[in-house]
């Protein structure tokens, strides 16, 4: 009777280990495959092109972002935005640390000139002060100004703290 209660704890214990690592190894892939910037971009897609530009437009202003550099951050928003965002942009890098990655990217409109782009994006708090880990849904308009694109909106919803 004791080696049948000892042989079932030891299968609980051998069971709790593999599905710890499993979920381990999970965690470690969906970390590697968005760090390396595997975002599967979707949607309703006319232009590859284009598309693939507000990607990279958005992923420089990510970046810009996660490396506090103002300068950067601006030259990928629309000129008129620009002298309000940088003052306020210069005071958030100031007082927060954040990690910020994209999970995904769905384009919901294009039309040449303008692309509609639903994104969920992750930040994290790398400083030390206080600021809520989050992901949210942000819905981007992106412009085409002289050839170029250009971030002209960003509307933040659905936002889930953790």
């Amino acid at each position: 009777m004791l080696k049948k209660v000892f042989v079932g704890i030891a299968g609980l214990i051998f069971l709790i280990f593999i599905l710890n690592n499993v979920n381990k190894a999970n965690d470690m892939s969906e970390k590697i495959n968005q760090e390396a910037g595997a975002v599967e971009i979707k949607g309703n897609i006319t232009n590859e092109e284009d598309v693939y530009a507000v990607y990279d437009l958005l992923e420089r202003n990510l970046q810009a972002a996660n490396d506090e550099d103002v300068e950067t951050y601006l030259q990928t928003l629309i000129p008129e935005a620009r002298e309000a965002t940088k003052k306020e942009m210069t005071t958030f890098f100031e007082t927060y640390d954040v990690k910020h990655t994209l999970l995904s990217f769905e384009v919901r409109k294009e039309d040449g000139e303008r692309i509609l782009v639903k994104t969920q994006q992750r930040t994290v708090n790398e400083g030390t002060e206080e600021f809520r880990n989050h992901i949210t849904e942000a819905n981007h308009t992106f412009v085409k100004i002289d050839g170029e694109w250009f971030i002209e909106e960003t509307a933040m919803s659905n936002t889930q703290f953790f």
